[in-house]
C-alpha cells in the first residue's frame, strides 16, 4: 500500500511504507505531517500510521538536497552572471558579491570569520593602491617594498578569508543542513567566489524545486 504525505497546502508522493518509516527515520518526513493511503481521501497524522513501527535511523542522503530545517535561501545569481560582471567591472563585483556570500554565511554561521579576513585584505590592498598612486610609479623609492608587503598582504588574506568561507559552507551544508558538501582547496584557491556560487546555485534549486522534502518519488 502507498502513501501521500500532506504539509502545509503541498502534497507529496506517493510513498511505499518502507519510505515513511525511512524518511521519518531522516526527519524529512515528520510525524505531525498528514497522509493517506490510496484510495482515501480522510487525512491522518503520519504517527497514526507509523504506529510503534521501529523506525531506522537512515543516513542522510548526498547530493544538493537540504533538509526541512527553515533556512535562509543562499544568494540567488547564477554564477555565469557572477563571472561575467566580474570581468566587465575588472573584479569589482567579483569583491562585492564575495560580501553578499559571506553575509549570508555569517546567518548560517554566526561565529565565521570571512568578512573580517575579507575587510582587512581590502584595506591593505587600497592602502597599496594609494600608497602607489601617490608616490607615483616611477618614485616610490624607499618605499617600495612597504607597497609590496602591502599587496602580498592583501592577498594573503583575501585567501584566508576565502578559505573561512569554504570552511562556514561546509560546516553549515555537513550538519545542520547535512548534504555531504566537500569543497575543493584547489577550486577555492583559483575561483573562489565563481566557484562558491557554483554550489549555491545547485542548493538553491534543489530548495526551491524539492520544497521541504528529501528525496521526493
Amino acid at each position: 500500500m502507498n502513501y501521500y504525505i500532506k504539509r502545509d497546502l503541498q502534497e507529496f508522493g506517493p510513498y511505499s511504507l518502507a519510505d515513511l518509516q525511512r524518511y521519518v527515520g531522516t526527519g524529512n518526513i515528520l510525524v505531525t505531517d498528514l497522509t493517506r493511503s490510496e484510495g482515501m481521501t480522510e487525512w491522518m497524522p503520519v504517527s497514526s500510521v507509523i504506529g510503534t513501527i521501529p523506525v531506522p535511523s537512515a543516513p542522510r542522503p548526498h547530493g544538493y538536497e537540504p533538509f526541512p530545517e527553515h533556512y535562509p535561501l543562499p544568494p540567488g545569481l547564477h554564477w555565469a552572471v557572477v563571472l561575467l560582471l566580474s570581468v566587465v567591472t575588472c573584479g569589482i563585483f567579483e569583491w562585492i558579491w564575495f560580501f553578499v556570500q559571506a553575509s549570508f554565511i555569517c546567518k548560517l554561521v554566526p561565529k565565521n570569520q570571512a568578512i573580517v579576513w575579507a575587510v582587512i585584505g581590502m584595506a591593505l590592498s587600497m592602502g597599496a593602491g594609494v600608497a602607489s598612486v601617490s608616490l607615483g610609479r616611477g618614485h616610490l623609492g624607499h618605499a617600495a617594498p612597504m607597497v609590496a608587503v602591502l599587496r602580498l598582504a592583501g592577498v594573503i588574506f583575501w585567501v584566508v578569508a576565502n578559505f573561512s568561507m569554504k570552511s562556514g559552507i561546509e560546516e553549515h551544508y555537513n550538519t545542520a543542513e547535512n548534504i555531504g558538501l566537500s569543497l575543493s582547496g584547489a577550486m577555492t584557491f583559483f575561483f573562489n567566489v565563481i566557484y562558491f556560487q557554483y554550489h549555491f546555485d545547485k542548493i538553491r534549486s534543489a530548495r526551491l524545486q524539492q520544497g521541504a522534502f528529501v528525496g521526493r518519488v
